[in-house]
Formats: C-alpha cells, sequence, structure tokens
C-alpha cells in the first residue's frame, strides 16, 4: 500500500521485492539502487530482525547516509523505536536466532547488524501507533515531498536576477497566515520565468504541496488543454497523478473544494488573458492559510482585474550585469576579451538589458573574429530601439540556409517535440538534423533538455513573423501553416502556392471540420510536411497518391484509413515490394518501382 501511495504521489520508488535475485549477498543491482537514492525508507516491523538479507540492506543503507548525506526516514510498524534500538522484544529474539551456531565471522556481522540497528532506532522517524493508514502514509509524503522538492531548471549561468527576486519576495509573506498572490509582468525575455523558478526553487522546501506550471499559455488554448492544467494543479497539491475530471467547471469546483484548506506554493508561468486565472486561481479563498500563488504574463491586465494580486514589473538587467551574462555567452568567461570590450558595449545598446536577447546575441557572436562582430553591429544599426525581435533576428540571419529551414519547421510545427521523433522527421526530409539541431542549439535560438526541442516564446514569435514576413495578408504564399484559421482559408478556397513546405492542421476542437479536396493541394509541389488530426480524417480517406514520395519506408499505418479504394505509389522506391498491406493488397493501385 506504502508504494502504491507514494507512485501515486509523484514519488518514483524503488524496492527489493521479487524481481531481485536473493542469495547470501546483496546483490550489485540492489547496491546501486541504494547508491543512486536520494531517500530511504525502512520499514521496521516485527519480522525485520529475522532477515539477513534485510540487516544488510540497513547496513548499506546508512553507510550511504554518512557518506553521501542520503535521507533515511525509519517507518516503526507495529514496533517502539525503543525495540529496535536496543534488540529487545522480537528484535532480541531474533537475534538468539542469529546467534545459534554463528562462527566468528558470524558474530562479527552480528555485532555490526547491532550496531548498525542502534544507530537508526535513534533517527527521528514515524512511528503508526493507532492512526490510520491512510493518514500515515499522507503524512510520510508530505515529509518527502518537503525534504527533496522537486526543483525546476533554471539554467546554468543566471546572471543579475537577484534584484527582482528581492523585490518580489518582498510582496511575499512565507511566514504568514494569509495567502499571498502574486504577478510578475513585463516584455517577453526580460526573464519572468527565471525569476519565478528561482523564488520556487528557494520557497518549495518550506511547502509539503507545491507546483510548476510552466506555458500555461501554449498548453491551455482550448478547454481540453485548460483541463489538462487544472489535472496537474490538483495532482500537485493532492498528491496524486491519477487525478483526472471531465470538464474546466468541474476542475474549478475539485480546486475549490479539495484545497482551501491546504497551504500551497504554485506558480502559474505565462498566462496570457484573465479567463486562465479564473479556472485555475480566481481567489484567495480557493488556497489554504500561508498559500504563495505566482504568476507571470505579458499582459499585465490578467492582474489588474483582480485585486488579490499585487504585482511587479521585471527589470532588465543593469549594464554591468548585462555584460557578464553576455561575456559568459560570447566568450564563456565572465568578463570580455580585452581587445572586444569596445565592441561588447556597442552590442549592449542593442539588446538593452534584456537577458534573452543578450544571450541569444553573445552565443551567435562566440568565437568569431572582429569583422563578424562589426557586420553584425552594422545589421544591428538598422533595426530601431525598440524592436527587441529584429534583434533577436540578427542570431538567425547569421545561419546557413537548411538551418534556417529547420529551424523555422521547429517554429511551426516541432517545439516541445521528443528530440528523437524531429531527428526521423528531418532526416526524411533530406536534412542532417544532428548537424542543424546543434548549431541552431548552440545559437541557443532553441534548447535540448532531457530529450525535448524548447523554445522561448519570444524566439517562436520572431519565426512566425519571419514567415508572415513578405505576403502578411496572404497566407497561400507563407511556406509554412499551422494555424487553423489560415489553413481553411487557403484550402478552401484553393489559394495554395508552390512556397508551401508544410502543414499541420489540427480539426479536434472545431465544430466543422474542413472538406479536404485534392485540388486544394494541386499547386502545393514543394509540401514535404503534412499532419492532420484528428484520426477521423483518416478513417474517411478514400484515394491516396503518394507518387514520387521517394523518402518514404513505410505504409503499414494505412490501416488506419478503413474506406481506403485506391493507394498510388508510383515512383516510391524505399517502399518495399514484399511489404505486407493490413488489407486485401489487390484493392490497391499497383505499386510501381522507380
Amino acid at each position: 500500500m506504502a508504494v502504491r501511495s507514494l507512485d501515486r504521489g509523484n514519488i518514483n520508488t524503488f524496492r527489493d521485492d521479487e524481481k531481485l535475485p536473493r542469495g547470501e549477498e546483496i546483490s550489485p543491482q540492489l547496491l546501486k539502487a541504494i547508491e543512486g537514492s536520494r531517500i530511504a525508507i525502512i520499514i521496521f516491523s516485527k519480522t525485520f530482525a529475522d532477515s539477513k538479507w534485510c540487516l544488510d540492506e540497513l547496513v548499506k543503507i546508512m553507510e550511504c547516509e554518512k557518506a553521501k548525506g542520503q535521507k533515511v526516514f525509519p517507518i516503526f510498524y507495529g514496533v517502539e523505536s525503543s525495540e529496535v534500538r536496543n534488540q529487545t522484544g522480537s528484535y532480541g529474539q531474533a537475534f538468539k536466532n542469529h546467534q545459534t551456531n554463528a562462527d566468528e565471522e558470524r558474530k562479527k556481522k552480528i555485532e555490526e547488524w547491532k550496531a548498525t540497528l542502534k544507530k537508526a532506532g535513534k533517527l527521528s522517524g514515524f512511528p503508526l501507533q493507532n492512526r490510520y493508514e491512510s493518514k500515515f502514509i499522507e503524512e510520510i509524503i508530505g515529509e518527502i515531498r518537503r525534504s527533496i522538492p522537486k526543483l525546476v531548471h533554471v539554467g546554468d549561468k543566471i546572471v543579475g536576477v537577484e534584484e527582482n527576486v528581492k523585490q518580489v519576495k518582498l510582496l511575499l509573506d512565507a511566514k504568514s497566515n494569509e495567502v499571498s498572490m502574486v504577478g510578475i509582468y513585463g516584455l517577453g525575455g526580460i526573464g519572468k520565468t527565471t525569476i519565478a523558478k528561482v523564488i520556487y526553487n528557494d520557497l518549495s522546501d518550506q511547502f509539503k504541496h507545491h507546483g510548476f506550471l510552466e506555458n500555461v499559455r501554449e498548453r491551455s488554448k482550448d478547454d481540453r488543454g485548460l483541463l489538462q492544467l487544472q489535472e496537474k494543479l490538483l495532482c500537485d497539491i493532492l498528491m496524486d497523478k491519477t487525478m483526472k475530471l471531465s470538464n474546466v467547471d468541474e476542475g474549478v469546483q475539485m480546486i475549490k473544494s479539495r484545497c482551501y484548506l491546504v497551504k500551497v506554493l504554485i506558480v502559474f508561468d505565462d498566462v496570457d488573458c484573465p479567463k486562465k486565472l479564473r479556472f485555475l486561481a480566481d481567489s484567495l479563498d480557493w488556497f489554504g492559510g500561508g498559500s504563495i500563488i505566482i504568476v507571470t504574463t505579458r499582459n499585465k491586465r490578467c492582474l489588474n482585474i483582480y485585486k488579490a494580486y499585487s504585482s511587479y514589473e521585471a527589470k532588465g538587467l543593469a549594464k554591468n550585469k548585462a555584460l557578464e551574462l553576455f561575456s559568459w555567452n560570447a566568450f564563456k568567461l565572465h568578463h570580455p576579451i580585452d581587445s572586444y570590450v569596445d565592441l561588447c558595449n556597442r552590442v549592449l545598446h542593442h539588446a538593452k538589458g534584456l537577458p534573452l536577447a543578450l544571450v541569444v546575441l553573445g552565443s551567435s557572436l562566440f568565437q568569431r573574429d572582429e569583422e563578424y562582430w562589426e557586420s553584425t553591429l552594422d545589421r544591428l544599426k538598422m533595426i530601431l530601439l525598440d524592436d527587441i525581435q529584429k534583434v533577436l533576428q540578427v542570431s538567425y540571419n547569421g545561419l546557413d540556409d537548411r538551418c534556417k529551414k529547420a529551424f523555422l519547421d521547429i517554429v511551426c510545427f516541432f517545439k516541445d517535440w521528443g528530440e528523437k521523433t524531429v531527428t526521423k522527421i528531418l532526416e526524411g526530409c533530406r536534412f542532417h538534423p544532428k548537424t542543424e539541431l546543434k548549431e541552431i542549439d548552440d545559437k541557443c535560438l532553441i534548447s535540448i533538455s532531457d530529450g525535448f526541442i524548447g523554445m522561448h516564446d519570444s524566439l517562436q514569435e520572431m519565426g512566425w513573423a519571419i514567415v508572415r514576413e513578405r505576403y502578411p495578408e496572404n497566407p497561400g504564399k507563407w511556406s509554412r501553416l499551422w494555424k487553423y484559421e489560415d489553413i481553411e482559408s487557403v484550402l478552401t478556397t484553393n489559394m495554395g502556392t508552390k512556397n508551401i513546405e508544410g502543414i499541420f492542421l489540427n480539426m479536434s476542437t472545431t465544430a466543422e471540420p474542413i472538406k479536404l479536396h485534392v485540388e486544394a493541394f494541386k499547386n502545393m509541389n514543394r509540401l514535404r510536411l503534412l499532419k492532420v488530426e484528428p484520426y477521423m480524417v483518416a478513417r474517411m480517406l478514400k484515394i491516396l497518391d503518394l507518387s514520387h514520395s521517394e523518402q518514404l519506408v513505410d505504409i503499414s499505418s494505412i490501416s488506419s484509413a478503413p474506406k481506403l479504394e485506391s493507394l498510388l505509389l508510383e515512383g516510391c522506391s524505399r517502399v518495399q515490394e514484399t511489404q505486407e498491406f493490413p488489407r486485401d493488397q489487390r484493392k490497391y493501385g499497383k505499386f510501381k518501382s522507380a
């Protein structure tokens, strides 16, 4: 029951169970598991000391506590800590049994077990006594979360955030029994999320219940996304990752009824409109006394309509801090190289203390000669001082053509996708993604972390602007289409052109799906990426012409199109002629190898 409850509480667990081979010595697998754990929970039951295996594990755990600082939580389940410490009661009887016929080596081992039990029995633990097990386990989970809170990643070189953090903390009262609600607003790229992350990591060890909800704007574009955010919020607060909701109204009622007595620390990152907060954190009385709610937003109006929220405008970096952050990215040093000091100061003039601009520009100038710096500065001179998006675009302009294409694909289609999936797709488009993704990542235009590709919202908006730039009012001439309304306009009026390279169409949230006709795609002879959701669209497909798709290697997924009558594969040289079709092969057009 305890392991299941820990798992539901989103705490990864490892236990020695029937999957581990038993023997006289602790297996290397188990030793590695104990050494790699941040916390060890020892359940001292009446029969614990009967097991030589358990006693050996205890010795290893207490060694890790001393050598590695591993936290150890003893649970006294049906026994008193004094029985463990002094080896009385059932523990005394167990050691009498161990002593029987023990040789000298075994006696030394027994003395080691006794010393370890004495030490472990002195630790502050959790006695079950006469409490309900559910409440008992909830207390343990809360203590674990407080002892090793799940911190959010901030970054390796964080510069100049201290003053902003200090000012926000002045608006919070972590020791008060009142609920504090604070909003951090400001330009995209000013560092609002970084400020919130630093504060969250600083305070999370004071809260059993805490959560950081990232990218609220991106993840709540429809009711389904908002519902998932409510589920994530309740999962973090109630420590139950199995939480499921039927609709957002149920979510509101659940938050109000289940959280009003719970002290929480919650961050809602990148909220774009007041409506989102109405469904997530509308009022002080939704949460228990001492709670802290932090919101980051570009839209100050999100905060102005809520009297409960104090607000703080994030400030750009002072010149000395801006120079330090820029230098870390341009030179991998905390200061500029002497011969580049003047060039650095001229770049800082255009970055205006904006951390994102400093990081992106610095990364694009790393290991570049003075001539390249001068060329970059010449381009920056042509930009209005307040047009930060154009400043960021200077780094994009420094990419080669293939990297530019890969970057725009990520901007429009693949943000927050897995790196392996994106790599496979780009390889199919005849890119060399390992090279291109590294180049883009090196310039800090994307971030690759834990196997996923991320990107700052301001950089994504810059990419969208680049796609729209030449034909702002004519999406049929854009290279990529990703918004439903633009795709609908192009496909229903047959206005697509040869410029279009990719279309990702999601019809899952629309009342009336677009009726697709072959004529709509007639002029798109450079189309290389097409994704249509939901699944029901494929189920209605009758004719599929994949002719001359030279990179196509697998067509097994056509089983999702049960009404398909004709499949044309002329020129698809990489599709194996022997590949099995999911239905009667004779029903499809003849395969013709190129």
